[in-house]
């Protein structure tokens, strides 16, 4: 019997990659709200578009991480007895 996909383990492995994502969702939503030098709109965008695509390379890399981890054998922790 296999374990469920992205138990508690694996979620633990992958926090490590959460934390630079909430930091860079921060800095989105901040720099959205409160432009502190101003709005130019090749300079926002770039900087928008430098954060977004930056989170968007993360949050594909967390996940086929996940799914490595979860079909890596070496990492698989069966309860079931054969």
């Amino acid at each position: 019997m296999s374990r469920r996909a992205f138990d508690a383990e694996i979620g633990l492995d992958l926090t490590v990659n959460l934390i630079p994502f909430a930091i860079m969702a921060f800095f989105v939503a901040v720099f959205a709200v409160f432009n502190p030098w101003g709005f130019d709109p090749l300079q926002s965008t770039i900087q928008f578009a430098i954060l977004i695509v930056t989170m968007g390379t993360l949050a594909v890399a967390t996940y086929v991480a996940a799914r490595v981890i979860e079909t890596d054998d070496r990492t698989r922790h069966d309860t079931s007895e054969t």
